[in-house]
């Protein structure tokens, strides 16, 4: 099977599924230890975010988790925004309990939110979905035909159904027994999805029936913005999206949750980078062809997805506005038709594609931004050198572009001229240091070696967020009183292993720095996944970070001008892996941490 036929038959499940194995995938999970720079989640402004990395610290009894939820004092107590069940009034003390020596509550990741203690009543049913001793909250299972799904577990992309289900268990009884639930169990229910990912009716109907007859009180889902607007607009928390607008997340209710950042940040740090460290320069690493391209001054172009067949999604064609708005600002701009926008439809878009590269080429671009899908690029870069064009790529972070798995899959003879910003960081050498792994195993210890899937720290990501807003909103569990606790999750990370992470209202998504990085396609090592191969995706100078508003002026230090390349590492600068959590023999007993008989 050839390259097109395999897009046209598989391509729309492939990549749905490709995007949310690997983009969920990459997120911020990692296990090594870091600095704590902590503030409360609102310290960044509604109008961006900030440009330091926190200047407080509130891992200690001082934190404040905005209202209805918890609000410390100098001595730790905290009301919790509501009178407690007959079990009694709840006693809550943040900085209390099963602490780490970091504040936080006991557990495997640098993630742990800051340790709380809790006896008492806990309100009982205080929202959907909430009752005194349950949280219930939905699994939402995509559709994947057949044929796919024996292609992505042939490539290691996916996990036997089965697999996933054991993992997910086995994730949720480690979270329920290291994090504050205030004597409620964080329940798992399946629901299959009625329709494919991009059936709006069908992604509308299901979330109706979630909220409306399941009366779920949160969904974990992939990136389905329709989905997680539908629930939003009907008070159910969605963790369930990737790279949509900050306007999105402002336009519907508070309970729409992700990790990667808003297509607004990447606006703003790319349109940031360029202006510092490429506009006005001559493209030094462009290909020999065309003919002098690598002295001639840098001349951008743009290929932006807009949606998805036959339909125009307005939030992608914001996020295309922005990032030429932004760009502007920098005083960077595109030359007329040198801005090219398509649909995903990889198997008739042959000839659109073609169309795009000619297009570029003709206009003597030398630098070509993708802000695409993760499959397109293979296509693109494919059509390049069938055309002897040999532009500079910018990695802009999005669509997989800056993983060294996808870009294995490109046009090696043009992703060698790759290179940009990342989101994304240092990752483990070996998977069984991951979080995932461990909090896996550490949830089942009876899980031999492979159970927990090639996957795994693809689905402890989104358990992990709705854990933390659970953990911080207290024990008067509502939707708002979980959207304020994610907002004042204390800001964590900025070292090369570990993105820092905090959200706020107009920016709900975790990561807000980035680390300069290209792709080496000599370079062998392990990829996202574990799998050995040559070509990798190199985080410049150890993979120092930067937010919004940091970055040097001068070139991008890339390719041979590169101080300390590094793709993976389990022991990269700036902190080593935690320490033993599951290692010394400890057991845990009852449904939850503070659940009867629970400890």
């Amino acid at each position: 099977m050839t390259l097109r036929e395999f897009l046209d038959r598989y391509g729309p499940a492939l990549a749905v599924v490709l995007g949310l194995a690997l983009v969920i995938a990459l997120l911020p999970n990692n296990n090594h230890r870091t600095a704590l720079s902590a503030a409360a989640g609102n310290a960044a402004s509604a109008s961006g975010p900030a440009t330091a990395a926190g200047e407080a610290d509130a891992t200690g009894p001082n934190v404040t988790v905005g209202p209805g939820g918890l609000t410390g004092n100098d001595n730790g107590q905290v009301a919790t925004g509501g009178s407690a069940s007959a079990s009694g009034p709840a006693k809550v003390q943040v900085g209390q309990g099963k602490c780490r020596p970091d504040g936080r509550q006991y557990g495997i990741s640098v993630y742990m939110p800051p340790c709380v203690a809790f006896s008492g009543g806990n309100g009982g049913a205080t929202g959907q979905g909430v009752t005194a001793d349950k949280v219930l909250v939905i699994r939402f299972i995509s559709q994947v035909d057949p044929g796919t799904q024996a292609i992505l577990e042939g490539a290691n992309l996916a996990d036997d159904p089965a697999i996933v289900k054991g993992a997910a268990a086995a994730l949720m009884k480690y979270a329920n027994q290291h994090y504050q639930t205030y004597g409620r169990e964080v329940v798992l229910q399946d629901y299959n999805a009625s329709g494919p990912d991009d059936d709006d009716d069908a992604m509308k109907t299901d979330a109706r029936r979630i909220a409306k007859d399941i009366k779920a009180f949160a969904v974990l889902a992939g990136p389905l913005p329709v989905l997680g607007r539908e629930l939003a607009q009907n008070g159910v928390v969605c963790i369930c999206t990737v790279t949509n607008s900050s306007k999105f997340y402002t336009d519907n209710p508070p309970y729409i949750f992700g990790s990667l950042p808003t297509s607004t940040e990447y606006a703003q740090v790319i349109g940031e980078y360029i202006g510092k460290r490429m506009a006005n320069r001559p493209a030094k690493w462009a290909g020999s062809l065309p003919a002098g391209m690598t002295s001639k001054i840098r001349k951008f172009g743009l290929i932006y997805i807009e949606g998805n067949k036959q339909t125009v999604d307005p939030d992608r064609t914001h996020g295309r506005d922005e990032l030429i708005r932004e760009l502007a600002r920098n005083g960077v701009s595109l030359c007329d038709g040198c801005a090219y926008t398509y649909l995903y439809d990889p198997g008739r878009n042959q000839n659109d594609v073609s169309a795009i590269i000619s297009g570029l080429r003709g206009h003597g671009v030398t630098t070509i931004m993708m802000f695409t899908d993760p499959l397109y690029p293979i296509l693109i870069t494919t059509e390049a050198t069938r055309q002897t064009y040999f532009p500079e790529w910018f990695i802009t972070g999005v669509g997989l572009s800056d993983t060294s798995a996808a870009g294995r899959l490109y046009d090696q003879n043009q992703w060698r001229h790759a290179f940009g910003i990342s989101p994304l960081w240092v990752t483990w050498t070996n998977v069984t240091t991951s979080a995932g792994y461990r909090e896996a195993h550490h949830g089942n210890p009876s899980m031999k070696a492979g159970d927990e899937g090639v996957l795994i720290n693809v689905y402890r990501a989104p358990v992990q967020t709705l854990f933390e807003g659970i953990h911080l909103a207290g024990p008067k569990l509502t939707r708002d009183t979980f959207a304020q606790g994610e907002f004042n999750y204390p800001r964590t990370g900025g070292a090369p292993a570990a993105p820092l992470v905090f959200r706020t209202r107009a920016y709900p998504t975790e990561i807000k720095d980035f680390t300069e990085v290209f792709y080496d396609a000599n370079a062998r090592g392990k990829d996202e996944r574990g799998q050995q191969g040559s070509g990798m995706v190199m985080k410049v100078n150890g993979g120092k970070r930067y937010m919004l508003g940091q970055w040097p002026r001068g070139d991008a230090q890339v390719f041979g001008d590169a101080v300390n390349p590094l793709a993976v590492s389990d022991n990269p600068p700036g902190g080593s892996t935690d320490g033993p959590h599951e290692q010394d023999g400890h057991t845990h007993k009852g449904a939850c941490m503070s659940c009867p008989g629970g400890t």
